[in-house]
């Protein structure tokens, strides 16, 4: 197999729709063999982006290269791609192995290799059991299965996945994505997938293209995008963030409601005096019934609600001008009531700062929908 077999690579790609830029000089380089996500809220260009290297759409600007070749004006059933859409698209008068061998008599492969190749790809998707059944006597999952199978029967070197999981209820879904994960490390095909769930690209990715307005706002690992986001909105975006709007002071922010948050390492340098925003997740939160006697990175406020999640508390504070939502563990946390007096602390380590650019995308009440009535 060629070295570059799987690679993609797409430069200066802008796409438009009349005056409206849905990609806007997208650069991204995906190594043969990786599993990216392409994540980002309805309207970012994540699927326009996948139906250009499907081939669907043709960029306007830019070019793309798939294996190494420019694939500009290249059908889509020329491309060394497939593609799994969240309708799964089966044709449903078909068999399971005839809807997977499809594909295969379009391209005219002998009878004899058909029958091997379906049976090779049903048992990667553990279908083979299936095989004459219809899509109406099959579950979900199920049928996904078989859409993967008659998309992995080409033996492509690219998958593209269009949010092929949205219409799985929450348990299958888990379930698919550890399945998808897996297949993908053992076939080592390149994997495209794009999807508006946070945790389905941060469970199963190698990489995460974080998208918004067409661009990519970071490129990077999960752990990375989380622990270290590059800008307000992949803060807001990936986990939950509590904001507040203030002031740079140089060593971190004041809140326009009096806190002030130092941060020792800041992700983004913000002049001093210029609007900024703090940011701590709500797991970074502690809590006190007694003030810590501390002037910086405290806020006290009155437990509003309480919520179990398990192995997980979720509270919500209520303090002078807004709601701080806080996780802690329930082994050896505090427990505390409705209507008990605290203090929310955090160390200066867990203190996000940014620019105040992007405050209007992300500033909202993180608890106000777990904020009692």
């Amino acid at each position: 197999m060629s070295q570059d077999r799987g690679s993609v690579e797409l430069v200066d790609v802008t796409k438009r729709f009349g005056s409206m830029v849905a990609v806007d000089k997208l650069n991204l380089d995906i190594t043969a063999g990786e599993f990216i996500s392409l994540l980002g809220p309805s309207g970012c260009g994540k699927t326009t982006t996948l139906r250009m290297l499907a081939g669907f759409e043709q960029p306007d600007e830019g070019f793309i290269r798939i294996s190494g070749e420019f694939v500009q004006g290249v059908p889509p059933y020329k491309r060394d791609v497939n593609t799994v859409f969240q309708q799964y698209a089966l044709f449903p008068h078909m068999t399971v192995a005839e809807n997977v061998a499809y594909g295969l008599r379009q391209r005219h492969v002998p009878r004899s290799e058909i029958a091997a190749r379906v049976t090779e790809a049903l048992d990667m998707v553990k279908m083979r059991a299936l095989a004459d059944r219809k899509p109406r006597q099959m579950s979900g999952g199920q049928q996904q299965r078989v859409a993967l199978a008659r998309a992995l029967v080409n033996r492509p070197s690219v998958l593209l996945l269009d949010e092929p999981l949205g219409a799985l209820d929450r348990k299958l879904r888990e379930e698919m994505q550890i399945e998808l994960k897996l297949l993908q490390s053992q076939l080592g095909i390149t994997f495209v997938f794009v999807t508006h769930d946070q945790e389905e690209a941060m469970g199963m990715s190698d990489r995460i293209a974080i998208m918004l307005d067409g661009h990519i706002e970071q490129l990077a690992g999960p752990e990375t995008v989380y622990e270290h986001p590059s800008s307000a909105f992949v803060a807001g975006f990936i986990g939950r963030n509590n904001f507040w709007r203030g002031v740079s002071t140089g060593s971190g922010v004041r809140a326009s409601d009096g806190t002030v948050f130092v941060s020792s390492s800041p992700e983004e340098r913000v002049a001093q005096g210029a609007p900024a925003l703090a940011a701590i997740r709500p797991e970074c939160i502690q809590l006190s019934s007694t003030d810590p006697d501390r002037s910086t990175n405290v806020i006290a406020g009155t437990v509003a609600g309480v919520s179990h999640y398990g192995d997980v508390l979720q509270y919500v504070v209520r303090t002078a001008e807004r709601d701080v939502l806080a996780l802690l563990p329930r082994q050896g946390a505090v427990r505390l009531a409705p209507g008990d007096t605290v203090w929310c602390h955090w160390d200066a380590a867990e203190v996000y700062q940014f620019s105040a650019e992007q405050a209007d995308l992300v500033i909202q009440d993180p608890a106000a929908e777990a904020a009692p009535e």
